[in-house]
C-alpha cells in the first residue's frame, strides 16, 4: 500500500508505486488534518509526480554496499516525488568496458544507458556518497531549467564538478558523455584527477571556446604526481580563464549550462554546516562517507524516510546568511560586491546567484570547427588571475 496526493485528494493505492494498477480509493481532504492522521507516514507521502524523471546511482556492488545508507536517502527521495530509481553498476554494456578507469567507464554508462530511455527523459546523476538533506523539496527548478547537460562549479575547489549532474535524454547529451569518456585515452602520464580534470576539457570543445589547443597542452604536459599538484592547478586555471563565469550555453545543436557555486541542487554538504532548508540552497549533500552520519546526523529514522529535522533544517534565512559568510570568505571562489549578476553580495544570501544567459557579458570568444583547435589564446597568467577562479579575472573588482 502507498499513498499519492494529487490536488486535493489523496489516493491509497495498493501494489506496486512504479505499476499503479489494482484498488484505487480517492477521498477529499484537508491537508494539515491528513498530515496529522497519517502521522510518521506522512513522510511517504507523494509530494509530487513527474514522468520521465530519475534518480541514478552509479557505483560496482562494492560500492553500492559501503554507501547503502546514502543510497537509502535517495530511494527515499525518488519515491516521496515520484521519480525512478535506478542503480548502475558501470558493468552493464560491453561498449564501455574498454574504459577501464571506472570513472570514465561511467559516463560511458549513462550514455548507453539513456539510449534505453525515452526520449527527453531527465537523470539526475549522482555519485554514492551523497544524501537528501532536503527531501521535502523536488528537482522542479532544474529539471525545468531545460538544458540538455547541466553542470556545476564545486563549492571551494576550483573545478567543475564531475561526480554529479543533470542530463536530459538528447542526442547532444548522450554524445557529450561518450566524448567525456574517451578522454580515459587521452590521460596524461601525472595526475589529472581522473575524469574531473578531463571534464574542463570536454566543456570547451562543447563550447567551441578558443584556447582550447592552449589547456589541452598543458593538460597532456601533466608528469607531476599527486604530491605537486601546482600543475594541475595551473591546468584547471587555464580552462577557467577560457569558459568564463558560469553561464546557460545555447549551442546549435544542444544546450549545456554550468550552474554557480551553491546554486545546483548538490553541494558538498560540510560547507553549509551540513544544513538545509525546504525553501533554498542544495537539496542533497555530497561528501558524506561515513553511513554513521546519515542514520545519526541526517535521519532520525532511515527506514521510515524520517528526516532529523532538528539536526539539519534550518530556515532560509539561516542557510543564507551562512552562504553569504562562506562566500565573503573565499573571494577566490565568489565573486565579491554587488556590481555583476553573480557577486555574492547581490544573491549569496536569497541563493539566487544565476548562470548568465548565452550572450550575457562578459562572453568567452567562439571559434568555427576549422580553427577551434589551433586557435590563439592569450592566457592571463597573474598572481590576481589565479586568485579567482569564478571566471575571468577581468571580473575582479
Amino acid at each position: 500500500m502507498y499513498w499519492e496526493l494529487s490536488h486535493n485528494e489523496v489516493h491509497c493505492r495498493v501494489g506496486n508505486p512504479d505499476r499503479p494498477s489494482g484498488i484505487s480509493v480517492a477521498v477529499a481532504f484537508d491537508p494539515a488534518a491528513l498530515a496529522g492522521l497519517l502521522g510518521a507516514n506522512a513522510s511517504k507521502l507523494r509530494t509530487s509526480s513527474r514522468k520521465n524523471v530519475g534518480v541514478v546511482v552509479v557505483g560496482d556492488p562494492s560500492f553500492q554496499s559501503r554507501y547503502a545508507a546514502q543510497i537509502k536517502s535517495m530511494r527515499c527521495y525518488a519515491d516521496r516525488h515520484g521519480y525512478d530509481m535506478h542503480l548502475l553498476t558501470a558493468s552493464e554494456y560491453a561498449d564501455c568496458k574498454q574504459f577501464k578507469d571506472f570513472f570514465f567507464r561511467k559516463h560511458c554508462t549513462v550514455s548507453k544507458w539513456l539510449e534505453t530511455q525515452p526520449s527527453n527523459y531527465v537523470a539526475a546523476i549522482f555519485d554514492g556518497d551523497v544524501v537528501a538533506a532536503a527531501p521535502k523539496r523536488g528537482l522542479d527548478k532544474w529539471i525545468d531549467h531545460g538544458a540538455d547537460v547541466q553542470l556545476y562549479n564545486r563549492c571551494l575547489f576550483h573545478e567543475i564538478m564531475a561526480g554529479n549532474y543533470m542530463v536530459r535524454n538528447t542526442e547532444f547529451s548522450r554524445d557529450f558523455l561518450m566524448r567525456w569518456a574517451k578522454y580515459y585515452d587521452q590521460r596524461p602520464s601525472g595526475f589529472s584527477s581522473s575524469d574531473n580534470g578531463a571534464i574542463q576539457l570536454v566543456v570547451m570543445e562543447t563550447l567551441s571556446v578558443e584556447g582550447f589547443n592552449t589547456c589541452f597542452n598543458m593538460y597532456k604536459n601533466l608528469t607531476n604526481k599527486v604530491t605537486n599538484l601546482n600543475p594541475y592547478w595551473d591546468y584547471v586555471h587555464c580552462t577557467k580563464e577560457a569558459i568564463g563565469p558560469a553561464r546557460a550555453w545555447k549551442l546549435p545543436k544542444g544546450s549545456l549550462t554550468l550552474w554557480p557555486r551553491l546554486e545546483f541542487y548538490v553541494a558538498d554538504g560540510v560547507f553549509l554546516n551540513r544544513w538545509a532548508s525546504d525553501d533554498v540552497g542544495p537539496v542533497f549533500h555530497h561528501g558524506v562517507k561515513d553511513p554513521h552520519d546519515v542514520t545519526s546526523f541526517y535521519y532520525k529514522d532511515l527506514d521510515g524516510c524520517q528526516l532529523n529535522d532538528t539536526s539539519v533544517l534550518r530556515s532560509a534565512a539561516e542557510l543564507g546568511e551562512t552562504a553569504l559568510h562562506l562566500a565573503q570568505s573565499y573571494p577566490e571562489y565568489f565573486p565579491a560586491g554587488k556590481s555583476c549578476k553573480q557577486c555574492a553580495e547581490l544573491c549569496m544570501k536569497s541563493f539566487s546567484c544565476q548562470p548568465l544567459e548565452d550572450a550575457e557579458e562578459p562572453r568567452p570568444k567562439q571559434v568555427d570547427v576549422s580553427s577551434f583547435g589551433t586557435a590563439s589564446f592569450t592566457l592571463v597568467d597573474s598572481a590576481v588571475s589565479r586568485q579567482h577562479s569564478w571566471g575571468w579575472s577581468r571580473w575582479a573588482k
